[in-house]
């Protein structure tokens, strides 16, 4: 089963970069230009990996993400922003974000980010899969 990848920016040149840096065989990118589009793409799929450029039209990354978090706590959400000065970190963390990228994107990072965050995905639907260990008599 293909990874898949759900990247939310209104600049179509990221979109078409993200499309470009996975390969089709492993991975499907979903990229959308709206907070609206993106909503309605998560309620008929299953993506953890998520990355949300902080100043969309119409609904913004911050208010995305905390949407985003009441229906998918596990999912690996990524800000993405070319303003860093309008948006601090802490405002981020408190929305949910899991990462912090400034525009241009490293793309090196952003591919690591991306194995890092299915990993880490991974162990957490093992964990979640794997039986509860026996506690020892007395503990």
């Amino acid at each position: 089963m293909k990874r898949q990848i759900l990247v939310v920016d209104d600049e179509e040149a990221i979109r078409s970069l993200f499309k470009s840096l996975f390969p089709e065989d492993v991975y499907d990118v979903h990229a959308v230009e709206d907070g609206r589009e993106a909503l309605h793409l998560l309620s008929n799929a299953d993506i953890n990996v998520i990355f949300l450029d902080l100043k969309l039209f119409g609904m913004d990354g911050i208010t995305l993400c905390r949407q985003i978090r009441q229906t998918n706590p596990i999912a690996m959400i990524h800000a993405m922003t070319g303003w860093s000065v309008l948006y601090d970190l802490e405002e981020c963390r408190s929305a949910g974000f899991d990462d912090y990228f400034v525009k241009p994107l490293d793309i090196d990072l952003v591919v690591s980010t991306v194995e890092e965050s299915f990993k880490r995905l991974d162990r957490w639907r093992h964990k979640s899969m794997s039986p509860p260990a026996e506690r020892p008599h007395g503990a």
